[in-house]
């Protein structure tokens, strides 16, 4: 069977998802209004508060969502087969993944700009507010040790990918100052930038560093390079780093989308075919059972709780006219649903003998290579097209992770406070430290899943948050409650199940006086009591993050109880007034 059948369906569903059920849930719920004065405007400061253009702050949005989840996630769901995987990538996607992505910004903009903590102050009181803030905490350090592992494993496999990684990084350094100190023309330096982009291959491919070059310690080497940069970009000023760089990113990042779709597209006259089967299992050893594990699997690709906190934080405040938050916030998430659909398709292609004893990380660029080779040049296009799908890796994580740190460590300002810890340096500071010995500890697949069901369950208390403001406002919220219950129901399980995993290899290991082998890697296997002790302090925050996560959703459900019975908030059309 060729892929090309089911990517023309699931873009045909997306359309719908975007054209049809959008616009209707439009009219029915939020009823955006071009006249009522957004946040952008109400309070432009030039800074944080400015109004953009909506197809500008779809790129900002796509890029600050867009990252590894849709990519590597499918590739552990297709452990059951890829039906399951498919389905819940396009129906994940049309009924819960881009109402949470539109809901946060609107609930944001109406609510005059406020991120989710004030918001959930507001709405649970100071409980609700403390408790989302120790969560989000928790939640950042996962996804900070699962990119930064990732970004170095990434480096490793790929050495043409470094050199081609600092240059993507010195042209966004470039393109800042082209920008904000010279004042260039965009088309000007969008040009410029992509001739950097290409050379910035062209020299890695001349220029690989050496593989395994420190034997275990490479990796633990790579995540500490990872770290300096990542610090940079926390510090740094965002028109110096994080948005430059972001911005010339975007471009590689999304071709390889559009390529490997062209390629599922076309491969009824390539001759490439799905060669992995539709199902395989309901359960998988050191994974789990397809429910609840499939759902977090594939973090980002049908839902993402990174996407309400972006949303919520920054992209409302730059929202021009009301209207635009459909196009910006359901856009940008039905888009990374297609780089879902791009990656899931990569890994069908590949035979089973391809596969086997393969990583991810290899797996969908060989797959992307395959789907691409064939109407871009063939055999002699291969090791570019290695190093681009490679560099994408990288980049889709990199570009992502500058933001979670800086999120980290704002965060922990705002929790903290003045003491020493809210400092900007030493919160960066431990907001790398720690994620980074997580990254050379523990079995990356239970790294992932713990990623997959802390940032999963983001997305459910979020869509909570925006079912309250519906409610107090009396709009429909049938739409987002369901949603919101299936989420918290099945992430939470997916949290219990990972911390049972690595309490029973905590176990193991205090009864053999050796870790568990699928529990521990290099370089950790050589010192058995710090890797028995370190898959303790995977229990212990498996366990922290379950129980904040019981609270926060015990606490938004009583909220959204008492806003539903009592009388509606002035303006009742799901916001505040136009003033």
């Amino acid at each position: 069977m060729s892929p090309f059948w089911l990517v023309a369906l699931a873009l045909i569903a997306y359309y719908v998802a975007y054209r049809v059920y959008g616009k209707w849930y439009d009219r029915t719920v939020w009823r955006p209004d071009p006249n009522r004065t957004t946040p952008a405007h109400m309070y432009m400061d030039g800074v944080e508060f400015f109004p953009v253009n909506r197809y500008v702050l779809w790129g900002y949005q796509f890029k600050s969502v867009a990252a590894l989840g849709p990519i590597l996630g499918p590739f552990i769901a297709i452990t059951y087969g890829w039906l399951p995987a498919f389905l819940w990538i396009v129906l994940g996607n049309f009924f819960i993944g881009w109402l949470q992505d539109y809901g946060a910004i609107m609930v944001s903009v109406r609510n005059e700009g406020r991120s989710f903590g004030p918001i959930s102050y507001e709405f649970t009181g100071a409980a609700g507010r403390n408790t989302l803030l120790y969560f989000i905490l928790f939640y950042l350090w996962i996804i900070s040790a699962t990119f930064i592992f990732l970004i170095a494993t990434f480096w490793n496999i790929f050495p043409s990918t470094f050199v081609a990684t600092l240059g993507i990084l010195v042209t966004g350094v470039l393109v800042g100052q082209m920008l904000y100190r010279y004042k260039m023309p965009i088309g000007t330096i969008t040009i410029i930038a992509l001739i950097l982009v290409v050379v910035s291959i062209w020299l890695g491919m001349r220029l690989p560093t050496p593989k395994d070059f420190l034997g275990p310690w490479t990796l633990a080497f790579w995540a500490a390079v990872t770290c300096v940069i990542l610090y940079l970009a926390s510090i740094l000023p965002m028109p110096t780093f994080i948005q430059p760089v972001n911005y010339v990113a975007f471009f590689p990042a999304y071709l390889a989308i559009v390529l490997i779709l062209l390629g599922a597209l076309i491969s009824p006259l390539t001759g490439v075919i799905l060669q992995q089967p539709a199902w395989k299992t309901a359960y998988a050893p050191f994974v789990g059972p397809i429910w609840p594990i499939l759902f977090v699997a594939i973090a980002c690709g049908a839902i993402s709780g990174w996407h309400s906190l972006v949303g919520s934080s920054s992209t409302s405040k730059q929202l021009d006219i009301e209207p635009d938050a459909h196009p910006v916030g359901a856009g940008a998430m039905l888009s990374e649903g297609m780089l879902a659909l791009a990656s899931v398709t990569a890994y069908m292609v590949l035979s089973p003998d391809e596969l086997k004893g393969m990583t991810n990380i290899g797996a969908w660029v060989l797959g992307a290579t395959k789907l691409t080779a064939p109407y871009l040049g063939g055999d002699v296009s291969k090791a570019v097209l290695t190093t681009f799908f490679g560099l994408t890796l990288v980049i889709y994580a990199l570009t992502v992770q500058t933001l979670v740190t800086r999120f980290w460590r704002l965060v922990a300002g705002e929790i903290f406070g003045e003491s020493v810890l809210g400092q900007k340096h030493v919160a960066t500071f431990i907001g790398l430290l720690i994620p980074w010995i997580f990254a050379v500890s523990g079995s990356w697949i239970n790294l992932w899943l713990y990623f997959g069901g802390s940032n999963q369950l983001m997305a459910g208390l979020a869509i909570m948050l925006i079912t309250i403001h519906l409610a107090r406002v009396k709009a429909p919220t049938i739409y987002t409650l369901a949603p919101a219950t299936f989420m918290i129901v099945t992430t939470l399980s997916a949290l219990a199940v990972q911390t049972f995993y690595f309490f029973q290899a905590t176990m193991y290991g205090l009864a053999n006086g050796k870790p568990h082998p699928a529990f521990v890697r290099p370089p950790l296997d050589q010192y058995p009591g710090v890797a028995i002790f370190l898959n303790g302090v995977f229990v212990l925050v498996g366990a922290a993050l379950f129980i904040l996560g019981i609270r926060m959703a015990v606490l938004t459900y009583r909220a959204y109880g008492r806003f539903r019975a009592a009388p509606a908030a002035p303006a009742a059309v799901a916001g505040g007034s136009k003033e």
